[in-house]
């Protein structure tokens, strides 16, 4: 078990848990964002892009076995398709958040567009028993009226510090030397992985070995309550 990780069925509870307020967006470097609080050795694993019926429940899976919480951005298409992976990930401790509908860039998208795919992307998210409280934008690429948007409506958006491209088709074994390179090198972070890839299901194992070898605790992250509305006006 990872220190300070234990969070899902059959664990005890002793995770920390990280949790960001409305317009406290973190990780990279990207104007609006901050560091997240983390300590030496700390790291939070996020998920985007699915959930994905095959690689998804191997992915938590072996997060439940190594009681490590994870936080998935979920997209709405896979999400209205597979709601059984939503309520499965919220049942064994994990975090969802929105990831819009498209998947477009929503910096070079109109604004009225961009803020109907960030709330449509959200509806599965809501409809499985989470709130719209954390976002991450596709491709990384936000505007500071989307931000403040967001902001207004209590709702916090996640960067990333360590992004190994997992999407990019390399082995796994090295896709995890990156990784594990760039986290040597920052001493922990935000980790942008994604649930719909296979070689990601592939390399995790390894991944969770390193972490626990080397000493690292993962992070839960979590949404403060809101009691503003989504741009839907649907209560939150």
């Amino acid at each position: 078990m990872l220190p300070g990780a234990a969070f899902a069925f059959g664990c005890d509870t002793t995770d920390r848990t990280i949790e960001l307020s409305a317009g406290q967006n973190v990780g990279g470097l990207e104007p609006g964002y901050e560091a997240l609080d983390l300590r030496a050795r700390e790291v939070v694993l996020t998920f985007d892009d699915g959930p994905n019926a095959e690689t998804t429940p191997i992915i938590l899976d072996l997060l439940r076995k190594a009681c490590v919480p994870a936080t998935f951005f979920v997209l709405g298409g896979p999400a209205e398709e597979h709601p059984e992976l939503l309520k499965r990930e919220l049942a064994e401790g994990h975090t969802i958040g929105g990831h819009t509908t498209s998947h477009a860039d929503l910096s070079e998208e109109t604004f009225a567009v961009a803020t109907r795919d960030i709330v449509e992307g959200f509806g599965p998210v809501e409809a499985a028993g989470a709130d719209a409280r954390l976002f991450r934008f596709p491709h990384l690429a936000s505007t500071p009226e989307l931000l403040a948007w967001m902001n207004a409506r209590g709702v916090a958006a996640v960067g990333a510090d360590i992004d190994p491209q997992d999407w990019a088709g390399d082995r796994p074994e090295r896709t995890l030397e990156r990784l594990t390179a760039e986290l040597k090198a920052e001493g922990g972070g935000i980790i942008l992985l994604h649930d719909n890839q296979p070689n990601t299901a592939k390399l995790l194992p390894g991944l969770l070995a390193f972490l626990d070898s080397e000493g690292y605790a993962v992070v839960r992250l979590a949404g403060a309550p809101a009691t503003r509305q989504l741009a839907s006006g649907k209560p939150r």
